[in-house]
């Protein structure tokens, strides 16, 4: 396998990955949760990569995914409060979280690959060398990361189609949800878990800012097409797929940062489908 097609694959595959759930962020007014929540499981991946001495271990993805949790259960009691308000809770706990991280990442972690780079933008090229690839017997599997990615996916996948019904019914109206007897609250906590899991296992190839634009701008972009909930997964797992190839092609053509250049494909296209959009209901509104 070569190095562009082992990257396409990776690249490909944290785009999917990441957008899946994000769709569900998205239609219940989430968006921003996944910016705090990859600032929060921060410090989990570097206590974790400090106890196992790696930041590839499942050891650091347990233990960053359950900090991150924790962090997000603290910071919705401390709203339910009344002391905090949502904002302010995510404002001061998760830059503090953010900056503890980085303190631990430049004192401690000088025997672990693991640098201020990689934390903003991942280091999907480096994952994709021969070095970091699945191999068995001659068969090259392609990267070893991309195979953790694809089990994320997968999880997502099953948990969607599990708790279809209730995750649709709460994200438009979870008091219906409740008056109905479903489990609004326990499908939302799973839902929280495989946010934080899926921000831990893609930190290594898109970091823990630009994982933001992956999981988010995608179904933002597709709901702008489309409004039932069955195609806007389809659609933005098509569009996430295809600005991750995008991207890819320019960050190679032009010598640039794939993950980059993937998260700004990924605004451009949102971009102009958004004036689009702007121009058809302005023309629809003109002939009526």
């Amino acid at each position: 396998m070569t190095l562009l097609a082992a990257l396409s694959l990776l690249a490909v595959v944290t785009a999917l990955t990441c957008s899946l759930p994000g769709v569900f962020l998205v239609v219940r007014h989430q968006s921003m949760l996944v910016e705090a929540m990859s600032h929060a499981v921060f410090p989990g991946i570097v206590i974790g990569a400090l106890l196992s001495g790696t930041a590839h271990s499942p050891i650091m993805v347990v233990f960053a995914t359950l900090m991150g949790l924790v962090i997000v259960i603290g910071a919705e009691r401390a709203r339910h409060s009344g002391l905090v308000t949502a904002d302010a809770s995510q404002g001061i706990i998760f830059p503090v979280l953010f900056a503890i991280g980085i303190a631990l990442l430049s004192t401690q972690l000088t025997g672990v690959h693991l640098s201020e780079a990689t934390v903003l933008s991942g280091e999907m090229n480096l994952l994709a060398l021969p070095s970091e690839r699945l191999v068995v017997g001659t068969w090259d599997l392609g990267p070893q990361m991309m195979w953790w990615l694809l089990g994320v996916l997968l999880l997502n996948l099953i948990f969607i189609i599990i708790a279809y019904r209730v995750l649709v019914t709460s994200a438009f109206d979870p008091n219906l949800a409740r008056t109905m007897g479903l489990p609004e609250r326990t499908v939302n906590l799973i839902l929280m878990v495989l946010v934080s899991l899926t921000v831990v296992v893609a930190f290594n190839t898109a970091g823990a800012i630009l994982v933001v634009a992956l999981m988010i701008v995608p179904p933002a972009t597709a709901r702008l097409l489309v409004h039932r909930m069955g195609w806007l997964i389809v659609v933005t797992l098509i569009i996430a797929a295809a600005t991750a190839m995008l991207g890819l092609w320019v960050a190679y053509l032009g010598d640039l940062a794939t993950t980059p250049m993937m998260a700004f494909t990924n605004g451009a296209v949102f971009m102009v489908v958004l004036v689009a959009s702007r121009l058809t209901r302005r023309l629809r509104h003109r002939d009526a």
